[in-house]
This record gives structure tokens, sequence and C-alpha cells, in this order.
């Protein structure tokens, strides 16, 4: 008995799955650690800065447990499902962090890193998270859509340990 090549089954992505679960328990541990701040008060005196408080609370709230759901279906093996909660991940950050963040200090473009930083925030995490959000829906090349949900989470670690690394050497 011979089984055909149309029936041959789909790939473990083994590596996809453990890259997905390194990446979601980086973002489920940076989630806990800020959910302290919930309940913090800053006593904003303008309403809009009051409202973005209330949406900032509300991404603290909100990401432990869509990181979680993203560990949760990347050490269960379902890699779509993985990388879709990762790519809502990153769109709930922009939704509820970097567009009140535009609404009151407007586009913080400039040449200078912050600048370039924000232009990655504001325009590029996103656009990846949608990319690999489509790319995993129509359940096609999902190694490079979870390479696109992981890229946010790699670029602010690496921002993380450069700024380290150059603390360590220059000082402040």
């Amino acid at each position: 008995m011979t089984i055909a090549a149309d029936t041959a089954a789909p790939p473990s992505h083994r590596w996809l799955r453990l890259g997905l679960a390194v990446i979601a328990a980086i973002e489920l541990i940076d989630a806990l650690s800020g959910a302290q701040n919930i309940f913090t008060d800053y006593y904003y005196d303008t309403a809009l800065m009051r409202f973005a408080q209330t949406l900032g609370n509300i991404k603290l709230a909100l990401a432990p447990a869509i990181a979680a759901t993203a560990l949760f279906y990347a050490a269960r093996g379902n890699v779509r499902r993985a990388i879709l909660a990762l790519a809502a991940l990153v769109l709930m950050v922009w939704v509820l962090d970097d567009l009140p963040s535009v609404a009151i200090r407007g586009f913080e473009l400039s040449a200078g890193y912050g600048g370039v930083e924000a232009f990655i925030h504001h325009f590029i995490f996103p656009a990846v998270a949608l990319a690999g959000a489509v790319l995993a829906i129509k359940e096609r090349r999902l190694a490079l859509a979870g390479l696109l949900v992981s890229l946010p989470t790699i670029f602010n670690w690496a921002s993380v340990a450069a700024l380290t690394i150059a603390i360590m050497i220059y000082g402040f």
C-alpha cells in the first residue's frame, strides 16, 4: 500500500513552534511585569491624557491574556493560532498605546534614533503584524508569518540590549 503525495502529512514546524513559544514567553513576562501599573493613577489634568491613561490600563490588562494565549497555542503546536495571537498583541499595543500617543504628541518623526523608532512603531509594526496575520489566515508561508509577528519583540529587545551595552561602555 502506498501513500499518495497529496495526502502527505503537513510539516511539523518544530523550530517555528519553539521560536513562537520563546517570543510569546518574552511577551508574557513583559506583560506581567507591567500589569502592576494597571491601577496607578497619574492625576492628569486634561481629558485627553486621562483617556490615554485609560487606554493604557486596558492594554496592561489585556496584554498578559493575549500573550498567554499565544504561548498556549505555540506549546500545543497550533502555529497558525499562535501567529494570530501575536499579531493581535502587536495590533492591540498599536491601537491602545501608539495611536493615543500620536493624538497627543503628533508624529514624532525626526532623523534621530527616537524619530526612526517612532516611525517603526507607528507604521512598520502594524504593517508586519497585519501581513503575518494574513499569511497565517491563508495558511501560507507560516515561517515567514511567524518571523513577521516576531519582529516587533526582536526589535524592542535588541534596542534594550543596545542601550544596555552603550551604558556599560560609556556610562551615564
